[in-house]
């Protein structure tokens, strides 16, 4: 079924609708996502944290959770991860002494290379029945809805959602861990 005309017919109705069909390409995407990130071991939103310090390391945890829209609390728990699994490191800011300043470790950025390469593999995969200009073309169409929809450039609306569930997660399986290491004691 690679041909266009060997597809199942489906719900002509849906398939004219440009919401419907960002849906189902969203959800396509993003399954498609996850399954190349998990081969880095770097959860999906992970990247989206390891990005914005790649393009600007040593900013503090506030400057990180508003260029992300990720708030404040919840962006403590993600450096809080980050942190254990050694990809960014916590340092007083040298102006600020209320603030962190966090950076990439050097197991973060030799994980960067892969993590853009995944990216970009997804990408030529998506858009491989476009030519460059019509890449190019969807690519500006696609940003010109999203910064009519309000959406921060480059980041997830469910980005502070999803990285809150996940370091609620890591605290509630280290909990388990240390309860384990009291009740054995």
């Amino acid at each position: 079924m690679n041909c266009m005309t060997d597809r199942p017919p489906g719900i002509t109705a849906l398939d004219e609708r440009i919401p419907f069909l960002l849906s189902q390409l969203g959800a396509h995407i993003a399954g498609e996502f996850q399954r190349r990130m998990s081969a880095t071991g770097v959860a999906p939103r992970t990247y989206a944290v390891l990005m914005a310090l790649a393009t600007e390391d040593g900013q503090s945890q506030r400057q990180l959770s508003a260029r992300l829209g990720i708030h404040r609390n919840t962006m403590v728990s993600v450096v809080d991860a980050l942190e254990a699994d050694g990809l960014v490191k916590r340092t007083a800011h040298p102006d600020d002494r209320r603030a962190f300043v966090i950076t990439l470790t050097d197991q973060a950025r030799s994980l960067l290379p892969d993590l853009d390469n995944a990216g970009h593999a997804l990408e030529n995969a998506v858009t491989a029945p476009l030519s460059a200009v019509e890449r190019n073309t969807l690519r500006e169409m696609l940003q010109r809805i999203a910064t009519g929809a309000g959406l921060i450039p480059g980041v997830h609306p469910d980005l502070a959602h999803s990285v809150a569930a996940i370091a609620k997660q890591r605290f509630s399986s280290d909990e388990t861990s240390r309860r384990k290491r009291v009740d054995q004691s």
